[in-house]
């Protein structure tokens, strides 16, 4: 039995890495539905969360396989990876000198899929009020179509946040208190990796 990560973020993968684990990597390939306006967060993200979990739990029906998915929500609406630079020159102008909601859902299933832990954890995170200028050179600097809200706070995004209230690994992808809870009920033997 082993650890699966469905995830290729090497985000995700580099915290598990630090805290010990061992495991493979196989994303889910699991098409994202989008966000229905008025629909609570947090089940939003647990929903995504699950799904990639569940599609690649079917492939490794002997191990434990954690799946997760972070969403930016403000005013409304979601604020996911961009779609284009022009986008994710958009978003960050919008994010700006503003707090923002941001949810990372984890769900871990054990063997067999017979045992699921599904969950969220919240933070608050405050951008700077950076000008034009300084989010083009982000833009520039910094790949940020591979994250929600184009910027990534173990990055070049990290200059872009001014205060995070909660957990900074929620915002890097996964929460690992919330992650290692999950994976150490379906199979403790894995946290003597």
């Amino acid at each position: 039995m082993s650890l699966v990560l469905a995830s290729f973020s090497r985000a995700r993968a580099d915290l598990l890495r630090a805290a010990g684990y061992s495991f493979t990597q196989q994303p889910s390939g699991v098409d994202e539905r989008p966000y229905v306006p008025g629909e609570d967060p947090a089940a939003y993200v647990q929903y995504l969360a699950e799904q990639k979990a569940t599609a690649v739990a079917r492939e490794h029906p002997q191990d434990v396989v954690i799946g997760a998915d972070t969403v930016l929500f403000m005013d409304g609406r979601t604020f996911g990876k961009p779609t284009d630079l022009e986008a994710a020159v958009a978003m960050l102008k919008v994010l700006r000198g503003r707090t923002h909601r941001l949810l990372t859902g984890v769900c871990a299933i054990g063997p067999g899929g017979e045992e699921k832990r599904v969950g969220h954890d919240e933070v608050l995170v405050t951008m700077r009020n950076w000008s034009d200028a300084h989010i083009e050179r982000h833009i520039e600097i910094a790949k940020p179509l591979a994250f929600a809200g184009a910027y990534a706070l173990q990055q070049e995004g990290s200059v872009m946040v001014e205060r995070i209230e909660g957990d900074p690994n929620t915002v890097i992808g996964l929460p690992m208190g919330l992650a290692e809870s999950f994976i150490l009920a379906l199979d403790p033997t894995l946290g003597n990796c």
